[in-house]
C-alpha cells in the first residue's frame, strides 16, 4: 500500500507540533470526526478519527497517541498523516488513491497531542542536540528539584503538591489534573491520556494501539526500538505472537528507511520487578485484548535531527497501516 512517506522529510519541513498550531490544523479539517477531551487546565486533546462512518465492521481500528510533552516527533508525525488522510496542503491530489484505500479499509484515530498543557511550556520545538545538553532536558523532562538546584525532581505515577517539596522547574511531561495532583500520562488512568482512550475504545474497539514515544539513547549505537509490553510472556501465545509480529515488521521497515534498530525489539523492565509489576497492573487488561506497540525514537541528540526523528515515526505508523491490513 503506497504511502506518502516513501520519501524522508526534509530538515526546515513546516511540521506542525505546538498545541496552537495543532487547534489551528484540526479547526480545518472536514470529514473527520473530532472529539475534545479538555485539560484540567483548560487546554483541549484532540482525537481525530477518520473512516468513522457507515459501516464499521471489517474494519481495521487502530489508536495512535503521543503521551510525553518532551517527546514532539510523535505530534508531528501524527499531524503529517492527518494532512494526509484529510487531503490538505501537499498531500491533495496525487494522494487521493491512497487516502480513499485507507478510509475504505480503517478506522483510524489520532491523539497528537495528550498533554498539551505541557507542551505549552517547551523551550525548543524540537530537541534535537543542538541546543540544550542532557543534563538540562531531563531537568525540562521530569522537572528540578525545589530542595537541590540541578537535581532531577523524583520520576513519580503522580505527586502531590502538598505533600512534596514543589518543583524548581516543573517538569513538562506530567499533566495536571487537579488542583494539588500531577500525573504522568502513560501511568495514570486519571490522565486525558487514557481518557481519550477508554471513551473512544467502547465505540470503536481498537486492534492495535500505536504509542509514539522517544528517548535518548544514551552511549547506544541505536536510534529507535519498539518496546513490547512488560507483561508479555504473561499474554496467550498467539496475543504474544501477534505483538511480536508487528515489533519485528517495524523494525524492518525502520532498516529499510535508514534507522539503526537493535536486532529484535526490547521487553523493557525485565530485571526491575517494581517497574515490571506497576506497569503490567496498567497496561496488561489493554494487551490482552489488543497490541499495544510503544515506538522509541532517539531524542535530544545531534545525530537524529528532527526531521529523521518525524520519519521514523511516520514509517513505523504507516507500516503499521500495512502489518494490520495484512491480518
Amino acid at each position: 500500500m503506497k504511502h506518502p512517506f516513501y520519501k524522508k522529510l526534509k530538515d526546515g519541513h513546516p511540521f506542525v507540533v505546538f498545541p496552537d498550531d495543532v487547534d489551528a490544523l484540526v479547526a480545518q479539517l472536514v470529514g473527520a470526526k473530532v472529539d475534545a477531551f479538555k485539560q484540567w487546565a483548560g487546554r483541549p486533546v484532540w482525537a481525530v478519527t477518520f473512516g468513522a462512518e457507515g459501516y464499521l465492521d471489517g474494519k481495521h481500528k487502530l489508536f495512535v497517541s503521543r503521551p510525553h510533552a518532551h517527546e514532539p516527533a510523535g505530534v508531528a508525525a501524527c499531524t503529517e498523516l492527518i494532512q494526509a488522510l484529510a487531503g490538505l496542503g501537499a498531500y491533495g491530489g496525487a494522494w487521493d488513491a491512497w487516502r480513499e484505500e485507507v478510509l475504505s479499509k480503517f478506522v483510524i484515530t489520532l491523539v497528537p497531542d495528550a498533554n498539551p498543557m505541557g507542551s505549552t511550556r517547551a523551550p525548543v520545538t524540537f530537541w534535537d542536540g543542538s541546543k540544550i545538553p542532557n543534563e538540562r532536558f531531563f531537568l525540562w523532562m521530569f522537572g528540578e528539584s525545589g530542595e537541590t538546584a540541578g537535581e532531577r525532581f523524583p520520576r513519580v505515577a503522580c505527586w502531590d503538591r502538598r505533600e512534596v517539596t514543589e518543583p524548581a522547574l516543573l517538569g513538562i511531561a506530567y499533566e495536571q489534573i487537579d488542583d494539588h495532583t500531577f500525573v504522568e500520562p502513560n501511568r495514570d488512568y486519571r490522565s486525558t491520556f487514557f481518557k481519550s482512550f477508554f471513551d473512544l475504545d467502547k465505540t470503536y474497539r481498537y486492534d492495535v494501539w500505536l504509542d509514539l514515544h522517544q528517548t535518548e539513547f544514551i552511549n547506544s549505537d541505536r536510534n529507535c526500538d519498539v518496546h513490547l509490553p512488560t507483561c508479555l510472556y504473561d499474554l496467550p501465545e498467539d496475543v504474544q505472537t501477534r505483538h511480536q509480529a508487528l515489533g519485528n515488521a517495524l523494525h524492518a521497515c525502520w532498516r529499510s528507511v535508514g534507522g539503526e534498530p537493535r536486532d529484535t525489539p526490547s521487553i523493557p523492565y525485565q530485571n526491575n520487578e517494581t517497574q515490571k509489576a506497576f506497569l503490567d497492573a496498567v497496561w496488561k487488561p489493554i494487551s490482552e485484548r489488543m497490541v499495544h506497540i510503544v515506538t522509541e525514537i532517539q531524542n535530544n541528540n545531534v545525530r537524529t535531527p528532527a526531521a529523521m526523528q518525524v520519519h521514523l515515526q511516520l514509517a513505523a505508523l504507516t507500516e503499521t497501516l500495512d502489518w494490520m491490513r495484512g491480518q
